[in-house]
C-alpha cells in the first residue's frame, strides 16, 4: 500500500497530456523481456531486480517430505540406493542488465546479463545425523545478443521478431563446501550458466483497444551445441506470456499475466556430480512444466526531474507446477524494474 500511496502522490502534480508523453503501459509487464522495439537511434537502460523463492519438493506433481526423498532410488542405481541428502529450500536473487538501440526503425538489437546470488539449503539423512548445511554461489550468468524486426507497427496493432544467441559465459564450474568435501562442484541448480550457445527465438504481438492492452509472447529457446565441457546440455525451453494491462492514469497502469513454461529433460550429466549425493545432483532431475500468475504495475515519471524514467513491478505465484523428477518447486517471485529511454 505505501508504494501504491507514493505513486499516487506524484503523478497528482502531472500536467502534460497523453499524446505528448511517453505512456505507462507502452511495455509490457516487468518480467516479460523483448516486448517491443525502438525507433531509430533511440537507446534504452533497464535494470531488473527479481527475487526467487523456492521450497516444496515435489515428484510430478506430487508433494513429497525430505524424508520420503531420502528413501527414492536416485538415477545412479538399480532401485537398491537411495540419497543421501535431500534440498529444504533454495533463494535466488537476480540482478538483471540490458542495453537496447535501434540502428533503423525496423530493427532493435540488445544486450543483456545477469549476476546472481543464490543460496540452497539441504538436510542430510537421519543416519548422517539429518543436520541441515548451506551452499551458496555467485556470479554472472550467460550473455544474451538479439535483434528485434518490427513486422506491424499500427497505432492499435504491433507486432515483432526476435532472434537471439545467448553465449556461456557463466560458470559451470562452481564449487562450494558441504559435508563430504571443502571443495564440491555444487548442483546443476547452483551454477551459473549452460555451457552452450543457445539460439531462441521470440514473437511478440500487441492489441491496443482505448487504455487495455492485450498482449502474447511466445519464445523458444534450443541447444544447439552439442554437449558442454562437463558433458551435458539443458533441455529445450518453451515460453508463453499472454497479458491484459490497463491504463489507471497517464503515469500508472495495471497488468495481469499468466504464463506457461515448459523446459525439456536434460541431456547427460557431469561426471563430479555424485547422483547418489542429492536430488540435485542427479541430472534425471530435470525439466518441467509450470504455469505462473502475476499482478504488476508500471509507472512512469513525467515530472522534469528524472523525467520518462519507467519503473516496474510484479508478484508472481505459481499455479500449476509439473516436475520431471524430484525438484523443489517455486513459492513466488518478485521482480522490480527500471527503465530508461532517450
Amino acid at each position: 500500500m505505501a508504494i501504491i500511496t507514493i505513486l499516487f502522490i506524484i503523478f497528482q502534480f502531472h500536467k502534460a497530456f497523453a499524446d505528448s508523453i511517453q505512456l505507462p503501459d507502452s511495455h509490457a509487464p516487468i518480467s516479460v523481456m523483448g516486448d517491443h522495439t525502438h525507433k531509430k537511434n533511440e537507446v534504452m537502460f533497464s535494470y531488473r531486480f527479481m527475487n526467487m523463492q523456492m521450497g516444496k519438493l515435489f515428484n510430478n506433481n506430487k508433494k513429497l517430505s525430505t524424508d520420503i526423498v531420502m528413501s527414492a532410488p536416485n538415477a545412479a542405481s538399480d532401485g537398491s540406493g537411495s540419497y543421501m541428502n535431500a534440498p529444504r529450500s533454495m533463494s535466488m536473487d537476480m540482478h538483471m542488465f540490458g542495453l537496447m538501440y535501434a540502428p533503423s526503425d525496423r530493427l532493435t538489437l540488445m544486450l543483456m546479463n545477469s549476476f546472481l546470488e543464490k543460496e540452497m539449503t539441504q538436510q542430510r539423512m537421519r543416519m548422517a545425523g539429518g543436520a541441515n548445511f548451506d551452499v551458496n554461489s555467485s556470479g554472472f550468468g550467460d550473455l544474451k545478443v538479439s535483434g528485434s524486426i518490427t513486422l506491424l507497427n499500427e497505432i492499435n496493432w504491433k507486432n515483432s521478431f526476435l532472434i537471439g544467441l545467448s553465449l556461456p559465459t557463466g560458470s559451470i564450474d562452481k564449487r562450494g563446501r558441504t559435508p563430504v568435501s571443502n571443495n564440491a562442484r555444487l548442483g546443476y541448480g547452483m551454477q551459473n550458466g549452460t555451457g552452450t550457445f543457445d539460439p531462441y527465438f521470440l514473437i511478440n504481438n500487441v492489441n491496443i483497444i482505448k487504455k487495455f492492452r492485450f498482449g502474447e509472447q511466445i519464445h523458444f529457446k534450443l541447444p544447439a551445441s552439442g554437449n558442454n565441457s562437463k558433458g551435458y546440455k539443458h533441455g529445450k525451453e518453451l515460453d508463453l506470456n499472454l497479458w491484459m494491462s490497463y491504463r489507471i492514469f497517464n503515469e500508472l497502469s495495471g497488468s495481469v499475466k499468466l504464463s506457461y513454461n515448459y523446459k525439456d529433460k536434460m541431456s547427460g550429466s557431469d561426471n563430479e556430480m555424485n547422483k547418489r549425493m542429492s536430488p540435485v545432483m542427479d541430472s534425471y532431475n530435470h525439466g518441467y512444466q509450470k504455469f505462473n500468475l502475476g499482478i504488476g504495475l508500471n509507472f512512469i515519471n513525467h515530472q522534469d526531474f528524472l523525467k520518462n524514467n519507467r519503473l516496474g513491478f510484479e508478484f508472481l505465484v505459481p499455479i500449476h507446477q509439473r516436475y520431471q523428477g524430484i525438484q523443489m518447486g517455486e513459492s513466488y517471485k518478485i521482480v522490480l524494474g527500471w527503465q530508461y529511454a532517450f
